[in-house]
């Protein structure tokens, strides 16, 4: 057998082989080698163990309140995610990790039928490989799993496009499938920023009667796979629910700053940017080309989002993440072309921002208010090499080589981080290492206090501690906990320890610190020391 024909041969495992390597790499290594991070993390776990541990999986409760935030597809993953690997943070995790690999799997094998084998390889690597793709694998949340929704349904919408008869029907069916599914993981913005993406293309091209082809008659399936839970926990819970979540968490959220994260209105410009990273800047030679109907849908997949968010009282990254896999999309097909003068000037960009990375964050990190928890010279001397492999690129190789470079890149960028980096920030970001000195200090039922923590000190502590803690705001109120409690144990960040020495009539002992927090017994002056 020629060489050739065992290459062809063994292509297709191969390529299998390379993008499970890659899903391992990006969203599963090192997936808990840091604890639940931020306030949401914390939450959203705690809701999960909650419904894992009681056989609840109707009602979201939050210490054993019902909590209606969000919706419930998340919290079943990370029941799923306990069960299989026990209660931690890689089991909270695993839906976000899993949710990603099933996407970049989807998109080669949907984009392999629709463009080709190198295309739909590059669209999956480039998928796995962007900042925000890995980023948010790799978190507790809602918002993979509603991308991975509307991406799924995406690809099943452009394959019923290609398709007829019986076939055509069954990837429509998958559409509203997985429009369902969606609802379950975010709510009604499922469906409403695909009837936008594709109302607005229709219209647009004036092609008002087109919706008729995409087998309207299905759309029930959308509501019968996310019916039933709505209906569940609106007969257990009554209007509460609808409260909360709808006109709070939904109309509320979206219309006013009554949750924070105001932001200004451009802000999705370098959100998309920062998701979309290192890929960025190949959006300028994927422009110069005429688009075909799917790249047209896939554009209004992307610019609706940025658009409809851009709106919103409220702003967080998270929010535009599904305009990311329809950017790759339409990115990824320049990967398997020849140079162009628009791809050289987009190389230089890139390289020109890996300068200015190296000059911000290695020399200015303070300024900034940012600790990358390594050194600055370090940092600088990288990107450095970074930027002049590219520019070296940009002169004299073909966009194949910047795909390659990239990936390899990030891929040891993402190795680095989890294996050297991540620990140091388990120190400062989150509350996990508090778990083995608690342990020894105070009785597993004694309530620990936290003095003026801040949101994600708090909701990590109530996560680890199983929500035997306080939080204490004021002097005022530290005075009330010392007349009814004479020797409360607290933890507070070493900032705030100082400022209790401005407080009268106390005395203070310290015991133990982790990182930047310390935790210390309190009294009256009055009364006798702590032993």
């Amino acid at each position: 057998m020629q060489r050739a024909e065992v290459l062809h041969r063994y292509a297709e495992p191969l390529t299998l082989l390379l993008l499970g390597a890659v899903c391992y790499v990006f969203f599963f290594h090192g997936l808990s080698s840091i604890g639940l991070t931020g306030p949401d993390e914390p939450r959203y776990s705690a809701v999960a163990r909650e419904m894992y541990e009681t056989g609840d999986f109707i009602t979201p409760r939050l210490w054993g309140e019902p909590w209606f935030e969000k919706p419930v597809l998340m919290y079943w993953g990370a029941a799923l995610g306990f069960a299989l690997f026990g209660v931690g943070e890689f089991g909270a995790r695993f839906p976000s990790a899993m949710g990603a690999t099933v996407m970049v799997f989807a998109v080669y094998f949907l984009c392999r039928r629709l463009w080709g084998k190198a295309p739909a390889l590059w669209s999956s690597l480039i998928l796995a490989s962007s900042v925000g793709c890995f980023a948010f694998a790799r978190a507790a949340s809602m918002d993979m799993l509603l991308t991975v929704c509307l991406t799924l349904a995406l690809l099943a919408f452009l394959a019923g496009s290609d398709a007829e008869g019986v076939e055509r029907r069954r990837w429509f069916i998958a559409f509203y499938v997985f429009l369902g599914l969606g609802v379950l993981a975010k709510g009604p913005v499922a469906i409403g920023l695909p009837a936008l993406a594709l109302g607005g293309r229709l219209i647009v091209r004036r092609r008002f009667s087109e919706w008729k082809t995409w087998h309207p008659e299905y759309a029930w399936i959308a509501l019968a796979v996310a019916a039933p839970w709505y209906l569940a926990v609106t007969w257990a819970n009554g209007f509460q629910f609808v409260r909360v979540f709808v006109l709070e968490h939904n109309l509320a959220r979206f219309a006013t700053t009554v949750y924070g994260h105001e932001r200004p209105f451009y802000f999705y410009i370098p959100a998309i940017m920062m998701l979309t990273f290192p890929w960025t800047f190949m959006v300028l030679p994927a422009l110069r080309r005429k688009l075909d109907d799917k790249e047209q849908v896939l554009a209004w997949w992307t610019i609706v989002p940025l658009v409809f968010f851009s709106l919103s009282g409220s702003k967080l990254p998270g929010y535009i993440l599904p305009a990311v896999p329809s950017l790759v999309l339409l990115v990824s097909r320049e990967f398997t072309q020849g140079t162009s003068r628009t791809f050289k000037i987009a190389t230089f960009i890139e390289a020109g921002l890996m300068l200015f990375i190296g000059v911000a964050f290695g020399f200015f990190g303070n300024m900034l208010r940012v600790d990358a928890h390594v050194d600055g010279f370090v940092i600088f001397g990288v990107t450095c090499a970074l930027g002049g492999f590219l520019a070296f690129i940009a002169l004299w190789l073909r966009p194949s080589a910047l795909g390659g470079f990239n990936l390899a890149v990030m891929a040891l960028a993402v190795l680095a981080t989890v294996n050297f980096v991540l620990p140091r920030f388990e120190l400062t970001e989150t509350m996990r290492p508090w778990t083995g000195p608690l342990a020894r200090l105070v009785d597993e039922k004694a309530t620990v206090f936290l003095y003026r923590p801040s949101r994600w000190m708090e909701y990590g502590m109530q996560y680890y501690r199983f929500n035997k803690i306080r939080g204490v705001y004021s002097p005022d109120e530290l005075l009330a906990v010392l007349d009814a409690e004479p020797r409360p144990f607290f933890v507070s960040s070493d900032k705030e320890l100082g400022a209790l020495g401005d407080v009268p009539g106390i005395e203070i002992r310290v015991i133990e610190s982790v990182g930047a927090q310390s935790a210390f017994w309190v009294w009256k002056s009055s009364d006798a020391p702590v032993e």
